[in-house]
């Protein structure tokens, strides 16, 4: 469940309050929910194919497995993606906390400076490997965990709740995209059934609890930024820092730099794996391929960080958890018939269709804003 949690809440937290705004609490909360539901359908279906099909696989082998060699080549292609414009958002969002960090003590870098050097701390804990990156994993998620409910508890006692029916007059489509990206864990799912093994109720519990441990995290977190700031927060990730208490502000970039590092490690360490069980690179192709590329965007793009998360889970996100719904779908089919308009029948069929036409219309909608 720890990796899990650790895995979802990471840059996409900090976009969070800014699109609670962009859409007002109220409506916010429900589309906030609905997108919860949304993912933990698709987190449930992955995991079930997961618990079918145990060789050491990502989703591109599982893919290929279940739904065919084209259907494996496209989930690779989906999967790179969305990890490398994840991993930049990372490595943006964490290299600003670390300078922040740095600036509070004095020592005047340039960002970019310190996003590189996030990036090679990055790249030397997953290439010691995964028993030594779950025991990491597991201490920093639990540091997460801690402040992020401290800084709740501070902007609790900060709330403004007469705005909470305010609704903005200029609606926006903004925050799907940016919602799905906070929301998403899939990279981390077979990672976990390495470390529980092939017990499907010990595996899904942990999945269910991990989608809505950090799913009620980062709303609880998104909500009580926007309501203590009155509606004037903006849209920078750095920004909450300005309604903290003096003695508190530099816990954010601490934070923040906790939960950019923990998925950064996880989703890197994945895509790398993919590379190397499902395509066969070699070895070393495939971390520097893995590690590399999001290095490399860094320096070739505009470094916008709510477009570069919003692009990423509304796409190339959406695009990959309509994979491994299908993925899901077609394991359950293998496991045999099932009574029509039974709870089985639901789950097999009427909810990874409306999973995935849901996903594909978001996707469709925030392309075209």
């Amino acid at each position: 469940m720890l990796a899990l949690v650790g895995t979802v809440i990471g840059a996409g937290v900090f976009g969070v309050p800014a699109m609670i705004g962009a859409w007002g609490v109220i409506p916010a909360t429900v589309g906030f929910a609905v997108l919860t539901l949304v993912v933990l359908a698709t987190h449930l279906l992955y995991a079930e194919a997961i618990l079918r099909y145990h060789p050491k696989a990502r989703l591109s082998g599982f893919a290929g497995h279940w739904l065919g060699p084209v259907a494996g080549a496209a989930a690779g292609l989906a999967q790179t993606l969305q990890v490398f414009g994840g991993n930049l958002a990372y490595l943006i969002l964490g290299g600003e906390f670390l300078a922040v960090i740095a600036n509070a003590l004095g020592l005047r870098v340039p960002v970019l400076t310190w996003q590189v050097l996030f990036w090679a701390g990055g790249v030397l804990v997953v290439l010691v490997g995964l028993s030594w990156l779950a025991r990491v994993e597991a201490f920093l998620t639990w540091i997460l965990v801690a402040v992020m409910i401290l800084i709740i508890g501070v902007l609790v006692g900060r709330m403004d709740f007469g705005i909470i029916a305010l609704v903005p007059g200029r609606w926006t489509f903004e925050p799907y995209g940016v919602f799905l990206f906070s929301l998403f864990g899939l990279t981390v799912i077979p990672e976990m059934e390495d470390i529980i093994g092939e017990r499907r109720d010990d595996m899904m519990k942990a999945v269910i609890r991990g989608t809505l441990v950090a799913a009620v995290l980062t709303y609880a977190f998104g909500v009580s930024a926007w309501l203590a700031s009155s509606g004037m927060l903006g849209r920078g990730a750095t920004d909450v820092i300005g309604i903290l208490p003096y003695g508190l502000a530099l816990i954010v970039p601490i934070f923040g730099f906790l939960a950019v590092a923990t998925s950064y490690i996880t989703t890197a360490y994945d895509l790398g794996s993919m590379f190397g069980l499902d395509f066969h690179f070699p070895p070393f192709l495939a971390w520097a391929v893995a590690l590399g590329v999001p290095l490399a965007l860094l320096f070739m793009t505009e470094r916008d960080f709510l477009s570069t998360i919003g692009l990423v889970g509304s796409v190339f996100g959406a695009a990959t958890a309509v994979i491994a719904v299908f993925i899901g779908r077609a394991a359950l089919r293998r496991a045999g018939k099932v009574r029509l308009w039974s709870p089985a029948w639901w789950w097999r069929e009427a909810t990874p269709i409306a999973v995935t036409v849901f996903l594909i219309l978001g996707g469709l909608r925030w392309a075209f804003i």
